[in-house]
């Protein structure tokens, strides 16, 4: 028979690794709030209409009430940004990428837990780069990199800074010239 201690110690390794494991904590849901409303879709869904799929349930009537075209909202869900890893790590923990951060972290934030927003958004974002084979940034390998099972979307504030940032190429390329 085990010690005591290693049958205490078994349990906490357990729910440890379970913990780590990274399939247990990607995010299910992406909840877009609009004021007192919101509705949520699920990633899979989202992974599944950016490989080719036709949209279905809420993602098929949002995409019809905006008439936005299948093709541009399944282009901007694949579109990748290269951003090496390193360059990346390095950038979100300056005071600039935590500025920027803080203020994506206004649009985009953990249902419960929305002062762990910079945290989450730097976690995902990172871990999304690394799995990546490329060194790319993708929204959908983002959102299944995203350490918490909901993301909230604001989207009146998305919509505002969407109209004020012309490209998130440019952002990038701006981060990667040397000063």
């Amino acid at each position: 028979m085990a010690p005591p201690s290693a049958r205490l110690l078994a349990p906490l390794l357990g729910g440890l690794i379970i913990w780590i494991s990274p399939a247990t904590r990607a995010a299910e849901r992406v909840v877009l709030v609009v004021g007192p409303f919101n509705r949520s879709v699920e990633v899979k869904e989202l992974r599944s209409f950016s490989e080719g799929s036709e949209p279905r349930g809420f993602l098929k009537r949002a995409l019809s009430l905006t008439n936005i075209p299948h093709e541009k909202a399944r282009s901007v869900l694949g579109k990748r940004v290269d951003i090496p890893f390193t360059l990346l790590g390095r950038l979100l923990y300056t005071d600039l990428g935590e500025a920027f951060l803080g203020r994506i972290a206004t649009m985009f934030y953990p249902r419960h837990g929305r002062s762990a927003g910079v945290q989450a958004l730097r976690s995902g974002a990172i871990l999304s780069v690394a799995r990546s084979d490329a060194g790319k940034l993708n929204p959908v390998d983002f959102l299944e990199s995203y350490p918490n099972k909901e993301l909230v979307v604001d989207v009146p504030r998305l919509l505002y800074f969407l109209s004020r940032l012309n490209s998130i190429q440019e952002v990038a390329e701006f981060f990667r010239e040397p000063f």
